[in-house]
């Protein structure tokens, strides 16, 4: 998995993965448009069996939302050459941790940058159709792809934080609807044993862009499959000793400023 304010860096050359404000901002704060019919998906339902999840995936066209309420999950592509961050104080995850796909959340539709600076999006779970970019309202922008879905940390200092990445710049749209092709191939070889979810490492690459040179892009790198039911719950670890001597707190990780 689960969201742009004006002071967000967005460069709208979406041939770069120069982003606006990285996938972008205000940690899960968008606006639908007043448009209260699309519910987040549940957490099981429709899609909790290997049937019904290969049915809605092979009918989702990839060459070709919707508030959750948790934190963004962004790439700052021109930080730091390239760096991942959630919520709104930027926190970074924790190097090597291990994030759950959450296969019943994966969205697709669009979304578009009014001179207001507020995004709009259009986003509905993949087991709908996509809404057709002809029937979404004028709104005096130019509508964009965009595919989201939850990812939640099973290991390290994030361990059980939840984050919505959304994808709208060609690298992100590139990495997330990879991870689903990647998904979608897995349930349909047959040989799977019900392990169809994947864990992913949040990395980067690069490559030359034209105009921009050396530019960053974010990857979702899978490590691990587990069982449709998610990974098995991490044993109980035993209970910390005393500290040995008063120490000054650190912190637990950089921030981006």
């Amino acid at each position: 998995m689960s969201d742009h304010d004006n002071n967000q860096d967005r460069d709208r050359d979406r041939g770069s993965e120069h982003d606006r404000g990285g996938e972008h901002d205000r940690s899960g704060e968008h606006d639908n448009g007043g448009d209260k019919t699309i519910a987040p998906a549940p957490a099981g339902g429709a899609l909790t069996s290997i049937a019904a999840l290969q049915t809605a995936f092979n009918r989702v066209d990839t060459t070709g939302f919707t508030r959750t309420g948790l934190p963004m999950l962004l790439f700052k592509s021109r930080e730091n050459n390239g760096t991942w961050v959630y919520g709104q104080k930027r926190t970074i995850p924790e190097e090597g941790s291990r994030w759950a796909v959450t296969l019943a959340t994966f969205k697709w539709g669009y979304i578009c940058f009014p001179e207001n600076g507020k995004a709009i999006e259009r986003l509905v779970p993949v087991n709908q159709p996509k809404p057709l970019i002809t029937d979404l309202p004028d709104t005096g922008c130019d509508w964009q792809d965009e595919w989201s879905v939850n990812v939640r940390c099973i290991s390290g200092a994030d361990a059980g934080v939840e984050l919505v990445l959304k994808a709208t710049t060609d690298g992100g749209l590139q990495a997330v609807i990879g991870l689903f092709d990647t998904i979608r191939d897995r349930i349909n070889n047959g040989q799977h044993g019900d392990n169809v979810l994947p864990i992913v490492l949040l990395k980067k690459d690069t490559y030359p862009h034209p105009q921009h040179g050396r530019t960053s892009i974010p990857l979702l790198t899978i490590v691990e499959w587990v069982s449709i039911h998610g990974p098995a719950p991490a044993p109980a670890s035993p209970p910390p000793k005393a500290p040995q001597a008063a120490a000054a707190e650190q912190p637990r990780r950089r921030r981006v400023a």
